[in-house]
């Protein structure tokens, strides 16, 4: 599992799919993680840490880093 998909079932928020194509089965078992009490409970806890500003604090460091060259 990579990239976000991966990132969010590392946090233990969600489900990521695992292969080259999703069946009924995989996608059942991620709903199942999904909908789960636990992760809800999770993805509250880790929604109060995440950065309301992330996309302009991105674009700032983006800007500086252009304008020093």
């Amino acid at each position: 599992m990579a990239g976000f998909a991966g990132r969010v079932a590392a946090l233990g928020i969600g489900a990521a799919h695992d292969g080259p194509a999703p069946t009924f089965a995989s996608l059942s078992a991620a709903l199942e993680v999904a909908l789960a009490p636990g992760t809800r409970v999770r993805a509250a806890d880790v929604a109060g840490t995440v950065r309301t500003d992330g996309a302009a604090v991105a674009a700032k460091l983006l800007l500086d880093t252009a304008v020093r060259g």
